[in-house]
């Protein structure tokens, strides 16, 4: 397996788990933000998707902050499309995180399967993974810090779209539902692209992976890989149940007007990030 280009910037950790053992519980993230946001257009023409602004904070630092709120001290973005734009607005945030970053070469031709796949190097612990284009309450992540959970919302259909699942009766992952029609039942919920892994889970997931990798099967999404585990045996997911909370996935432009209404609502924070520009003007030098 080729060695992925790594960059890193390091900061200082200063927040604590807030009284959860640290061996207990997940303290390092991973994000994919390979991909062109192509759906988003013109929004996304020269920026990524992780750096669209909604309410006054781009993507990216939200995660930040709640990722800081509950703990976490190390970030791992996967970066593409537009990446330089991403390592100029992390040189200006403030922030507790210790980041790096690996850069996917093909992230025009490949997705997140892939995006997965090339941070497996990095990792070799338990970690929450976490896609780039979520806006969420920081509450969404309370149960993610600890290992081998799924976070689930209640199906519903004139909002979701993708990837669905059904739960068994004790609270666990019994199915994943990619290119398959959704089911037609009361007990459908929506993937949150919210996942956490422990080591031994990670393991196989990383083999799993690599069995797609070697078929040149790029171009298509992790959870086909996490559906094979299942379907095997060979992980079981305890369910996080997100159905109370606010969260939504910024796939197109109504998903934006839909999250921004909503934010516009919601009682006005300060931002806790301050770089030098906004994303939008800044320029792309990634080589």
């Amino acid at each position: 397996m080729n060695s992925p280009a790594v960059d890193h910037q390091q900061h200082p950790p200063e927040k604590n788990s807030g009284g959860l053992p640290h061996e207990k519980r997940v303290t390092t993230a991973l994000m994919l933000a390979a991909g062109k946001g192509t759906r988003l257009r013109p929004v996304t023409g020269e920026i990524p998707k992780c750096l669209v602004d909604v309410d006054g904070k781009p993507l990216l630092a939200r995660t930040i902050d709640a990722l800081e709120a509950h703990g976490f001290n190390r970030l791992i973005i996967v970066t593409g499309y537009r990446c330089g734009l991403i390592g100029d607005f992390l040189e200006r945030l403030d922030t507790t995180l210790e980041i790096q970053t690996v850069y996917n070469e093909q992230y025009d031709t490949t997705n997140n399967i892939h995006s997965l796949w090339l941070a497996a190097e990095l990792i070799d612990e338990p970690f929450l993974l976490v896609e780039s284009d979520l806006v969420f309450e920081s509450g969404a992540l309370a149960e993610m810090i600890y290992p081998d959970r799924i976070a689930l919302s209640r199906y519903e259909p004139e909002i979701h779209h993708g990837t669905t699942a059904r739960i068994t009766s004790c609270g666990h992952l019994k199915a994943l539902f990619l290119n398959d029609s959704t089911p037609n039942c009361s007990d459908t919920f929506k993937t949150v692209n919210m996942y956490s892994f422990a080591l031994d889970s990670w393991k196989s997931l990383r083999s799993a992976l690599q069995t797609h990798i070697d078929s040149e099967n790029t171009d298509s999404f992790y959870e086909l890989a996490i559906r094979d585990l299942l379907e095997s045996g060979a992980i079981r997911l305890k369910v996080a149940d997100l159905s109370a909370l606010w969260w939504d996935e910024i796939d197109s432009g109504d998903d934006l007007m839909r999250v921004r209404r909503h934010l516009a609502q919601a009682e006005p924070q300060t931002p806790s990030w301050a770089p030098a520009k906004t994303a939008s003007a800044l320029h792309d030098h990634a080589s």
